[in-house]
Parts: C-alpha cells; sequence; structure tokens
C-alpha cells in the first residue's frame, strides 16, 4: 500500500486531487492522507481542550463530506483509506517528525498557491510538503478566483 500527502483547506475542490493520485498510481492500493496545518491556542485553557479531530470534524461541510463519499466510492478499488491529519508544528523540522510519525514518502500537490484558509488557525502546509517530502509530484492546476473563493480544476491535465 502507498500512502500519499495532499494538502488540504477543507473544501470540495482540494478533494479534485484525488482523482489525480489515482491517475497516477493506477493498479495500487493508496492510503491517502490529507494534511492541514493548524496553530496551537495560545493560552493554557485553549491548549489543554484542544481536540485534534474535533477542529477537523468542524470545518468538513455537508458538500466536502459528499464528494469524500463519491470519491471513495467510484475508486474503491484503488483507495484503501482516507484520513486527515492536523499538522500543529511551526517549522520544517518540526514537519519532519510528523512525517516520520505517519510514515509517508509520497505527495500530490498543487503547482500553483490555491489553497485557501479562511480561518487565521489554519495554514496551508503545501510549502512543507514541497520541502520535506521524498517523492513530491506538482500538479499544473489552473485556477480562477471568483468572489474570493479560489478553485482549480484538472481540466489542465488533459489538453
Amino acid at each position: 500500500m502507498r500512502k500519499i500527502l495532499i494538502p488540504t483547506d477543507f473544501t470540495v475542490e482540494s478533494l479534485q486531487l484525488v482523482e489525480y493520485v489515482v491517475l497516477n498510481f493506477p493498479d495500487t492500493k493508496l492510503d491517502i492522507k490529507f494534511v492541514a496545518g493548524h496553530r496551537l491556542p495560545d493560552t493554557r485553557w485553549g491548549i489543554t481542550h484542544f481536540r485534534e479531530k474535533e477542529q477537523i470534524r468542524k470545518n468538513f461541510s455537508n458538500k466536502f463530506k459528499e464528494a469524500q463519499r463519491r470519491i471513495l466510492l467510484e475508486h474503491k478499488n484503488n483507495i484503501e483509506t482516507i484520513s486527515f491529519e492536523l499538522f500543529t508544528g511551526v517549522n520544517s523540522l518540526a514537519f519532519q517528525n510528523f512525517l516520520e510519525k505517519i510514515d509517508a514518502e509520497d505527495a500530490i500537490v498543487p503547482e500553483q498557491k490555491v489553497l485557501s484558509c479562511k480561518n487565521s488557525n489554519w495554514f496551508d502546509t503545501t510549502k512543507l510538503i514541497k520541502k520535506n517530502v521524498k517523492n513530491v509530484i506538482e500538479v499544473p492546476i489552473e485556477f480562477s478566483v471568483e468572489a474570493t473563493q479560489k478553485k482549480f480544476s484538472l481540466t489542465s491535465l488533459f489538453n
């Protein structure tokens, strides 16, 4: 089984990278790990009551859950699991320790910055992934800005 990291901002659009993973690794069982960066609270009370799974769950919209379910059904022969991880560190050394914990050496990331974090506690892990993961595939994704929401499409891959 191959573990693949994908940065996420918990939008349906970020799930599109799963399609590229499946196309890039055919006939391979995949363990896909979405990674989001999150700054820890700066108070003792906040740290004591911080729950990683709760922070992740709060960001799942109904659209996101439905899109994830559709992807799992559509690619059930390739995808063994999809999970979500929070990176709460602040630098590359902490990210390297995080990578050792989850034991992943492959990643799929957008070539351009397309992930947007709506809350100041969240941050994009794409740069850390590019710098620290051994095998990174950058996807040439075109994106357009609509209102203040960035979106991207995999249509550029097939042209």
